[in-house]
């Protein structure tokens, strides 16, 4: 029931008691003009309260379907309704360490400090992460993404979307019907053979790198993912080809 159906039903609820003094042989008693305005006032004040609770519930509906992504390597979002919640620094566990998180993170450029004692050294670290294309691939694989990213210190960014879906689909540059395409790149995560687990992460196709970024620091690294036939089926899949990835929203 509308607001205003609230309002023409209250109106009517006061034509039938003005009208009807009796039905039957019951007696209906008729209140006062204040009464009725006391009784309109309290009814009115209770409508905009259900108004008021009705828009916060649509609100908290809107919410629910808003949905969060990282763009890997770019510092801002790329459109289609998205805005960016921040722009930071791809980072993780260092990459020779066997401990620590396999994620990466997207850390935010203002950070804020609780309680923390410099002198002490906690269980977990966390080091910025950088291109590692050099060894691997020529011109620091500028054949993939346009430019010498070898050892480049990489950003992210936070992406906020209307969409309520989010999907990253490995070995495609375009999504299935339906969905909405964010951006596109390559399948990135760390070498095989080193002891830090990562994940796989989508680098945008065209990534950006960060001022005075260049010296090979190591930490968190980034490399082209390729397939390898066996278990994988070839076809489709190609042995050490790189993967392409997308990511898509709906």
């Amino acid at each position: 029931m509308t607001c205003l159906s609230c309002r023409v039903h209250f109106c009517v609820f006061l034509l039938v008691i003005s009208s009807c003094i009796v039905q039957g042989k019951k007696r209906m008693l008729l209140h006062s003009d204040s009464d009725l305005l006391q009784a309109y006032h309290t009814l009115n004040a209770k409508v905009q309260s259900m108004e008021s609770a009705f828009a916060q519930f649509q609100n908290t509906k809107a919410l629910q379907g808003i949905n969060t992504y990282i763009r890997w390597g770019r510092t801002s979002c790329p459109g289609n309704g998205t805005s960016t919640l921040y722009s930071g620094y791809a980072a993780g566990s260092y990459y020779s360490q066997s401990g620590g998180a396999a994620n990466y993170l997207c850390l935010p450029p203002d950070p804020q400090w609780g309680v923390y004692e410099v002198s002490v050294s906690s269980g977990g670290q966390v080091y910025g992460a950088e291109y590692e294309l050099g060894d691997s691939h020529a011109n620091g694989g500028s054949s993939y993404f346009g430019n010498n990213l070898r050892d480049e210190d990489a950003p992210c960014a936070v992406c906020s979307c209307p969409r309520s879906s989010v999907l990253m689909i490995p070995g495609r540059l375009n999504c299935y019907p339906g969905w909405t395409k964010e951006y596109s790149g390559y399948l990135m995560s760390g070498h095989h053979a080193h002891a830090s687990a990562t994940e796989f992460v989508c680098v945008d196709a065209h990534p950006e790198t960060l001022v005075g970024g260049h010296p090979d620091q190591e930490g968190r690294l980034f490399y082209l993912v390729e397939g390898i036939c066996g278990s994988l089926k070839c076809p489709p899949y190609i042995n050490g080809r790189e993967l392409t990835c997308v990511v898509c929203t709906k």
